[in-house]
């Protein structure tokens, strides 16, 4: 094929024009994107700060020594103060005599979370916590909750379980500024998740827009120390890839900060998944007895993992009969290494009494 040598330079030209051309727009997109990035979220370049100082050391992990305090885990290398712990313990049965269970949820959208040591995000949160505090009430009972919603969006709260559909928390949009009151008989006992279902759902769960409910049956279970344990997952950069996963909405705080038991004690643990992934709790050195959704009074079997999809929850029962660190975690790999891991520190049974007080629980207004 002949090519007329004249159009070479007019090639040439054109190709660099073009390529020009396409560095400018690419750099500006990238510019924007960057600034926009930036300006949304700061807690990002945190996380990449912390990823790049951290070294990752799984193989090393090594659960706390006598007389010592210090873990090694694999990302981030900081440790979360005490006082920033979220309080695994829900609040207790309520009293049979009390037929009214009264709770007040604030809204705000202002909230800087410490999703992980040392790195923040800006978050939405019921009450200012991530998640929101555990709501309890008792199978037949009215469950009354006001909701004030002091952010600029509108939003609302879906409840799982059976109610009327105008307290459904789908069509009554609360605006900025406004309040509702959700009302309906609590049935049936179980454990179940309530989050906003504001329009996009997916952004307002992500921001930290949910929490734990429990609905005891009639007649109160046997009694046992109790854990109400939430997993979620965060995606700072919003890439579509978790870029944290954590129990109570802080990676590793129960691996810095370990949950204390007693040889013999026994443990009600009320786990729920409100991340759009399985997840695989799992405990170690022991097996537990499974009642899925908390909607029966008998275990329906025993072991020591299960799977758990989106909004899915279950109660785990169990206890140590040997003192020592036992590990919990997902055991989806991933989910551990990048948070959702905690110890139990199993003491004698003479130590129980030097334990000290727990944090206090996240408040979730009268609860009455």
């Amino acid at each position: 094929m002949r090519i007329n040598k004249d159009s070479k330079p007019v090639l040439g030209r054109q190709l660099l024009w073009k390529g020009i051309l396409g560095l400018g727009v690419l750099t500006a997109v990238v510019a924007v994107a960057l600034f926009r990035w930036g300006g949304a979220h700061a807690g990002v370049r945190a996380a990449l700060e912390v990823a790049q100082d951290a070294e990752h050391r799984f193989g090393h992990h090594r659960p706390p020594t006598k007389g010592s305090e210090t873990y090694q885990y694999a990302y981030p290398a900081r440790r979360l103060p005490a006082e920033a712990v979220y309080d695994p313990t829900p609040p207790p049965p309520p009293p049979r005599d009390r037929r009214v269970h009264e709770y007040e949820l604030v809204i705000t959208e202002d909230v800087v979370h410490e999703v992980a040591p040392g790195v923040h995000m800006p978050a939405w949160a019921f009450n200012g916590t991530v998640p929101g505090p555990v709501l309890r009430g008792r199978e037949g009972d009215l469950m009354r909750i006001k909701l004030i919603n002091r952010g600029k969006l509108p939003h609302t709260i879906h409840f799982h379980g059976i109610h009327p559909a105008e307290m459904d928390g789908v069509f009554e949009l609360v605006p900025p500024g406004g309040e509702f009151t959700y009302e309906f008989v609590a049935r049936p006992y179980g454990v179940f998740p309530y989050h906003c279902h504001s329009m996009p759902t997916n952004q307002h769960i992500h921001n930290g827009l949910y929490g734990m409910m429990i609905i005891d049956p009639r007649e109160d279970r046997p009694p046992m120390r109790e854990l109400a344990m939430v997993m979620s997952a965060f995606d700072l950069d919003r890439d579509g890839e978790a870029d944290f996963y954590a129990w109570n909405g802080k990676a590793f705080q129960y691996a810095d900060h370990p949950i204390e038991l007693t040889v013999g004690e026994k443990v009600r643990m009320y786990v729920m998944n409100i991340f759009e992934e399985p997840m695989a709790p799992h405990i170690h050195g022991n097996m537990f007895h499974l009642i899925r959704s908390g909607t029966s009074l008998k275990p329906q079997e025993l072991t020591d993992v299960l799977t758990l999809g989106i909004a899915e929850r279950a109660i785990l029962e169990f206890q140590y009969d040997s003192p020592g660190p036992y590990m919990f975690q997902c055991h989806l790999t991933e989910h551990m290494e990048l948070g959702l891991m905690g110890w139990f520190q199993v003491k004698p049974k003479a130590d129980r009494a030097a334990q000290p007080a727990s944090h206090a629980h996240p408040a979730a207004g009268a609860g009455n």
